[in-house]
């Protein structure tokens, strides 16, 4: 790591490496932390299929070794060292030892596991968690949606134009989606909700093959045969380094103005960790740029927020 780095910028996920790269062509003197890998949330995708210039299909695998092989081309190297405390004055101090004049976290999110049996074993092979980015490779077959709030409605409506069948399994007995979004997802003919219903097990050989659910009332069981597991209950912001430092909404996700400027003036933030209204690649990708040019203007002291 470079004596006099500027920047120090966490996380070597899609927006971190943006942030990386546009750093690098702005000629600001950076460093990049990452405690376990290039990648971030690829390292769990089996395929990309709607990321603009990519082949359908193209495996997270293979995007990630593209943004390794980015890194290498542009000669920027990695810190491999996990950022647990970050301190906030005049400049930012990072695990006690490293300082800087600002700071980009790009630290992603997690998603929240069920913590069943089979959910790990199937990730990538009929386990999901987006929709969006896997849903195509279960058209006309049967899925289950795991969730009862928006963010799993809205994956249910999106499968239902897709599969063959949706089941949203919700442990309660009622939804806690808006109610524009349930009137919805009660008019698709192909969505059945089982309430009162917890997932136990994920089974399959080589991949998904079903689910075996518990009555929460009454403690009946039963097994549904269906190809994919959407699980929606919530992702996790990996920001807890940053609280009481900088606002964070109730979620603990980094608030930004349009600049992806914090509340704190030298600190920036990108991708899964920023309060942000559409959790993609594409975006996370955008928001790194963006982050990298503005920390460049606020050194060059013309920053404006907006």
């Amino acid at each position: 790591m470079k004596e006099n780095s500027k920047i120090a910028i966490i996380g070597a996920g899609i927006a971190g490496v943006s942030a990386a790269v546009y750093a690098k062509r702005a000629g600001l003197d950076f460093s990049i932390f990452e405690g376990t890998g290039v990648g971030g949330q690829l390292l769990f995708v089996e395929k990309v299929d709607n990321y603009v210039g990519l082949v359908s299909g193209t495996k997270g695998s293979d995007l990630t070794k593209s943004l390794i092989d980015t890194l290498s081309e542009l000669d920027i190297s990695l810190t491999n060292e996990v950022v647990n405390k970050v301190e906030l004055d005049k400049g930012v101090r990072i695990n006690s030892k490293y300082e800087f004049d600002g700071m980009i976290v790009a630290t992603g999110a997690s998603f929240k596991k069920l913590g069943i049996k089979g959910e790990a074993e199937f990730s990538g092979k009929g386990v999901s968690y987006c929709a969006i980015c896997d849903g195509f490779f279960f058209r006309k077959k049967d899925v289950a949606v795991i969730g009862g709030g928006n963010s799993a409605i809205e994956e249910a409506l999106y499968l239902s134009e897709i599969c063959n069948k949706v089941y949203l399994i919700h442990r309660r007995n009622s939804l806690r989606g808006m109610q524009y979004l349930q009137k919805e997802l009660l008019s698709k003919s192909n969505i059945e909700v089982v309430f009162d219903s917890v997932v136990k097990e994920i089974t399959g050989s080589e991949a998904v093959e079903a689910i075996a659910l518990e009555n929460v009332t009454d403690n009946s069981k039963k097994a549904i045969n269906l190809s994919g597991v959407f699980v929606a209950v919530g992702i996790n912001p990996n920001t807890e380094f940053l609280k009481d430092l900088v606002s964070l909404d109730e979620y603990g996700f980094i608030t930004t103005d349009n600049g992806m400027k914090s509340s704190c003036d030298f600190l920036w933030a990108a991708g899964d960790c920023r309060k942000r209204p559409l959790r993609q690649l594409i975006t996370a990708a955008s928001e790194g740029a963006i982050a990298a040019i503005n920390a460049y203007k606020h050194l060059k002291g013309h920053y404006i927020s907006s």
